[in-house]
């Protein structure tokens, strides 16, 4: 059942640079996680045809989604997540009292951001057009990045952070409505799955997450897992992964998309804790024929098992196109 689940998950996942492009990577995947370089590694992960002009074309935004985290997600459908998973009121109060930010000063810095990012603006750029301290400023843009009245913007080089951030309208959608969107790609992209992978990977409640995948006709295989009857048929005829290296960088949505113990399908449960860091984040993880190998932070290699000349000779070469991408 596990490999099945692996050789089923990795082409779901779209792995093998599976998809022919990127906007379609990033549509059969929901989001990625939008830090760089995260979000470029992601999608060259999974799209035939890739390079840095191409991630700079998609049409995305950068919103706060599942677990609280920012998301690059397709513009057309961004801001579904968004609205499925609102931030709780008491986020809010507490992110203004650690910037030390009164309702007032809050709301004057939050007119004069908006008049300021009508076109993307650096943070210097809006302490410059705001008199703004920089702690205050760091908290309202926070703020009205999680409100969706600013979204970000990547940065021009694929390994920088050094974001602009632009006044934003994000559609409207009824928040249970769009969760049960939620979890139907979550079935699609992610699946077969139990309830407990589905409230992880989102954060939302249990008792919202299960009335989402509620309103999805799905079949329970062996230990709760949940799948769509389209799926079924595929599933059970998927086959072995074979001579397939990939290289998934930190936060990657495969290993970010499962409860912790629900990973076996791409970590035997012997390495699955070297593939996380002390927070719980996915660390830079090789996949070996779909299963965790090793790991390449930093572009140092590290296995878990001694490898044989031809597979370090692969890894090698992967981790040149990942040089090459980033410049």
């Amino acid at each position: 059942m596990v490999e099945q689940l692996r050789w089923w998950a990795y082409e779901r996942q779209r792995l093998g640079r599976a998809a022919p492009d990127a906007k379609s990577a990033l549509r059969d995947v929901v989001a990625v996680y939008s830090s760089h370089p995260t979000a470029p590694l992601a999608l060259h992960a999974r799209a035939k045809e890739f390079d840095a002009t191409a991630f700079r074309r998609l049409a995305v935004l950068r919103l706060p989604a599942m677990r609280k985290s920012i998301h690059l997600m397709p513009r057309k459908t961004a801001h579904l997540p968004f609205r499925a998973l609102p931030e709780p009121a008491a986020d809010r109060a507490r992110r203004l009292k650690n910037f030390k930010l009164s309702e007032k000063r809050f709301e004057e810095l939050r007119q004069g951001v908006r008049e300021a990012a009508q076109e993307a603006a650096t943070l210097q750029a809006l302490r410059e057009a705001t008199g703004a301290e920089a702690k205050e400023l760091k908290g309202a843009t926070a703020q009205m990045t999680r409100s969706g009245e600013l979204v970000r913007v990547g940065a021009a080089a694929l390994r920088s952070n050094e974001l602009r951030y632009v006044a934003a309208e994000i559609d409207e959608a009824d928040a249970d409505e769009a969760l049960a969107w939620l979890a139907g790609e979550y079935l699609r992209a992610f699946g077969p799955v139990r309830p407990k992978d589905f409230i992880w990977w989102s954060g939302a409640g249990a008792k919202r997450a299960k009335a989402a995948l509620a309103e999805h006709e799905t079949e329970e295989l062996d230990g709760g897992l949940l799948i769509r009857p389209e799926d079924r048929k595929g599933f059970e005829a998927a086959r072995r992964v074979k001579s397939a290296v990939d290289l998934l960088p930190k936060w990657d949505c495969y290993q970010m998309g499962y409860a912790p113990d629900g990973r076996d399908r791409f970590a035997h449960p012997d390495v699955v804790k070297q593939c996380y860091d002390f927070r719980g984040d996915g660390r830079p993880v090789i996949l070996v024929d779909g299963e965790a190998a090793g790991t390449w932070e930093r572009l140092e290699v590290d296995l878990f098992e001694t490898a044989t000349p031809k597979l370090r000779k692969a890894i090698g070469e992967r981790i040149d196109e990942v040089e090459t991408l980033l410049g």
